[in-house]
């Protein structure tokens, strides 16, 4: 007698089933054993969506449905073209939660990485590591960090024309910042937390997944180029154990990249080393840093995406022209200066990022070296305005020091032969002035009087005017102090 054959249950809506009144199934994208992905229509926007479900299996686990709701409120925090848009969460009629993204057509990094035999030109790495790091630069100056980069998580579709566009997607067991003082959220607290990827995965992530900063992310990125250019993660096991991988991570380093691909440049190879060096005091501190690292190996497609990076760096992050040098293959060399390979574009310099002021506007922040041209420009003008003001002072109390009191009344006449003679007048009691007339009168020659000399002589009693006699008349000397007036 024959067995009856039972089909097993979907767990997932079927092609025609519409969700929330507004979301009709056409059929499933994908399937996993973390849940699945569905084609769908917006019936009122007639516009294809992409719906996310969770897996039976997952529902089951403490805290698995609070990490899928935290995806969409992560990725919905990034306002990034590089990140999958998030529009909405819903309910199935049995609880279970779902997520409403936009729909992507195309394939995954590790999908593509297939595809193309194991291994990509090392322009079209940098373009997928400069995108990449475009998107986590945004997430992280949004307080989130993704912890599970993988080629898996880097979806690959062509956009307006443009293609190898990289989309982040699964921000599932992303730490979102939150108003924890110590900035974690409470699914971040327990021991059955998600890790992420081993092969992916940095030493400080595996030793505590919810204590890690976004240089985690950075280790990350490095070991997914390490991959797209030799063919294999930096560390593998043979075992195919979990501890082989983790046991490699702490204590051996990778492989050398040249020496798995001799093409790959040494400068190339050197900033993937850099991002895999297991201190993350030592690695990149940004990812605009690590983007500026991998400029200079990058083609004209990339442009855009460095011009925007610099864009968005703020304050953080390398001047456009510092890159590292081969020397950095153990990641402990000081970085080399080395001039960008990309014309700015549209022929212009990159302007510098724009920031908030206290007054609600927007300034251009210098560059460093401009930085500090600047002030030493401006301690040099105080200094010559310190000097200026003291000569100004030493020369008030100079000239009140040498003050001289007007002579008395004179008159000098200047004969028919070009001569003066003096001639005593009577003056009446009172202020005098020695009234001489201009049109008569001829420069004195600089070294005839002393600068320092009065007119009244160098004696202290010359300071005073002299007494009129009491009759009245005073008498206008021919000379003063042996020197011969001109006039």
């Amino acid at each position: 007698m024959p067995q009856p054959h039972y089909a097993p249950i979907n767990p997932y809506p079927h092609p025609g089933e519409v969700l929330d009144g507004k979301y009709r199934i056409e059929h499933l994208l994908g399937e996993g054993g973390m849940g699945a992905v569905a084609k769908a229509t917006h019936m009122l926007r007639r516009a294809p969506v992409a719906l996310k479900f969770m897996s039976p299996a997952m529902l089951a686990l403490q805290g698995a449905v609070e990490r899928f709701v935290n995806e969409g409120v992560a990725a919905s925090q990034i306002d990034s073209d590089h990140v999958v848009k998030v529009f909405d969460v819903g309910r199935m009629p049995n609880g279970a939660p779902y997520l409403v993204m936009e729909f992507l057509d195309g394939c995954d990094l590790g999908q593509l990485l297939e595809r193309e035999g194991g291994r990509l030109e090392p322009t079209r790495v940098v373009h997928f590591g400069l995108q990449i790091l475009r998107a986590l630069q945004t997430a992280h100056a949004s307080g989130i960090i993704h912890r599970d980069m993988k080629p898996s998580n880097c979806f690959i579709i062509d956009k307006d024309a443009e293609p190898d566009f990289v989309k982040l997607v699964d921000f599932g067991i992303s730490k979102v910042r939150s108003d924890d003082p110590e900035g974690r959220s409470p699914n971040l607290t327990r021991t059955n937390s998600a890790l992420g990827t081993p092969l992916y995965m940095s030493p400080e992530q595996a030793r505590s997944p919810r204590d890690v900063d976004h240089r985690a992310d950075l280790y990350s990125v490095g070991a997914m180029l390490y991959e797209l250019l030799t063919g294999r993660t930096p560390y593998t096991a043979e075992s195919g154990e979990f501890t082989e991988i983790l046991f490699k991570i702490f204590t051996t380093e990778p492989e050398p990249l040249r020496s798995l691909r001799p093409e790959v440049s040494e400068g190339l190879a050197a900033v993937v080393h850099h991002a895999l060096v297991r201190d993350p005091n030592l690695r990149f501190s940004s990812a605009s840093e690590m983007a500026e690292a991998l400029a200079p190996f990058a083609d004209e497609r990339s442009s855009q995406v460095i011009a925007r990076v610099r864009g968005g760096r703020g304050r953080s992050g390398l001047p456009p022209s510092q890159s590292y040098s081969p020397g950095l293959a153990g990641g402990r060399s000081a970085p080399a200066v080395r001039g960008s390979s990309f014309p700015p574009t549209g022929g212009g310099a990159l302007r510098a990022p724009r920031v908030p002021t206290d007054v609600g506007v927007t300034r251009e922040t210098p560059a460093p070296g401009e930085a500090a041209t600047g002030t030493r420009r401006a301690l040099l003008g105080i200094a010559f305005a310190l000097v200026v003001l003291l000569c100004a002072v030493g020369g008030v109390v100079v000239a009140r020091r040498s003050a001289v009191v007007p002579p008395p009344a004179t008159q000098s006449t200047v004969g028919s032969a070009g001569q003066t003679n003096d001639r005593e007048h009577s003056v009446p009691a009172g202020p005098s002035t020695l009234a001489i007339p201009t049109a008569a009168l001829e420069p004195l020659p600089s070294a005839s009087v002393p600068p320092a000399i009065s007119a009244w002589g160098p004696s202290s009693s010359a300071r005073s005017p002299p007494t009129p006699a009491a009759s009245g008349k005073v008498h206008v000397p021919q000379s003063l102090n042996g020197v011969q007036p001109h006039f």
